[in-house]
């Protein structure tokens, strides 16, 4: 993002900056309201996946992660998702394998792990990467795995 500022009058508004606040007002994001009901969603999801990965637990299932993304550091965090709940989250980028997840210290280790021994279930961080990611494990898929999303809701498909 890049931000120009001047004083009233000095500069004038571009179109493309008229058209992106057309559609915020369009989208309610001037309003309080549509960010309180993002708040309400965000912990509804955080209720739903801690729910399901305690339940799993409880049945004795495996669960993994898959992909050690930034974006599972803040699910992790934010739901208070630790290695009770997930063994470890498996990663093709050597560097990250031997770590742990930021806050949650869940294990990060090789694919190989992830397809040598699979889990009953795989909770899918690398979520806009779906499509190729079904693709690629056919052979998890076919073998009875079960995938658990949290966007744009919390599924086991």
């Amino acid at each position: 993002m890049r931000f120009v500022f001047a004083r009233k009058g000095k500069r004038s508004i571009s179109q493309e900056v008229k058209k992106c606040l057309v559609r915020e007002e369009e989208q309610g994001l001037h309003l309080a309201s549509t960010f309180d009901q993002f708040r309400k969603n965000c912990e509804e999801s955080r209720k739903q996946l801690v729910a399901l990965l305690n339940k799993e637990k409880i049945a004795a299932r495996r669960v993994v992660g898959y992909g050690a993304t930034s974006k599972s550091a803040t699910v992790l965090n934010y739901c208070n998702i630790g290695s009770d709940l997930i063994e470890f989250i498996s990663d093709t980028t050597p560097v990250k394998q031997g770590k742990y997840s930021p806050g949650a210290h869940i294990p990060v280790r090789s694919y190989e792990e992830f397809k040598n021994n699979y889990p009953d279930k795989t909770l899918l961080f690398a979520w806009n990467h779906k499509g190729e990611i079904m693709e690629k494990e056919t052979v998890f898929n076919e073998n009875g795995g079960q995938w658990i999303v949290y966007v744009p809701q919390v599924d086991v498909i």
